[in-house]
């Protein structure tokens, strides 16, 4: 059996100051530290064998985090980076709401046809998310692989994982920062969802659910 567990990075500071991070590289906050803290010993006794990571500095540091229980490769992979937010990166959530209604309102409330100004659309999202997924779940058969990346990245690959098209992803709850799903494969590399959009490992610390998304 082939297991993925993919992880939403912890709280940086677009999260922070409610601003849309996108492709944008921000840091860590003190509650992000502690996440990771959480996060890393919920899976210590989880026999990861490599983790897969996008290049962005909030995901890099909870792998790294992570890793601090398991010592094993970590490779980049920028197939599973944020969406590209084109002109929304950097701007506070208030004033694209304000600004933009129409395509906030799909933000929200219809996913599946969202998209920024000069950013991606969801289905390019979903597309490159979906293949890097069966990449890495056909290059590690029978290991245990640990995917850390962003919040509407994962969303897409859980839509794809259920077996939806990227019309359903509307079904998808986004998940907090630092979220935990697992999924297994079997040997014809089809997917059976074990957790999806675990937190338990947080009680106790601030709920940093954005409430825009």
């Amino acid at each position: 059996m082939t297991k993925m567990i993919l992880v939403r990075h912890c709280q940086a500071e677009g999260n922070l100051k409610r601003f849309f991070q996108g492709r944008i590289d921000t840091d860590i906050t003190e509650l992000g530290a502690q996440q990771i803290e959480r996060t890393a010993a919920f899976l210590a006794d989880e026999p990861i064998d490599i983790i897969y990571v996008s290049s962005k500095k909030r995901a890099q540091k909870t792998a790294e985090g992570i890793n601090r229980f398991h010592n094993v490769p970590m490779k980049v992979d920028d197939r599973i980076v944020e969406i590209n937010a084109g002109d929304w990166e950097g701007v506070v959530l208030t004033e694209i709401q304000q600004h933009y209604p129409e395509a906030f309102d799909n933000w929200k409330n219809h996913p599946a046809v969202f998209q920024a100004p000069a950013g991606e659309n969801m289905a390019e999202v979903y597309a490159r998310v979906s293949e890097a997924l069966m990449d890495i779940a056909r290059e590690n058969a029978g290991k245990t692989i640990c995917v850390v990346s962003h919040g509407c990245a994962i969303r897409n690959m859980m839509c794809f994982l259920h077996g939806w098209p990227v019309d359903k992803i509307g079904n998808v709850p986004l998940g907090t920062n630092t979220t935990v799903n697992m999924i297994s494969f079997d040997e014809q590399l089809r997917p059976a969802i074990l957790l999806e959009n675990y937190t338990d490992h947080l009680s106790g610390l601030p709920n940093t659910r954005e409430p825009f998304k």
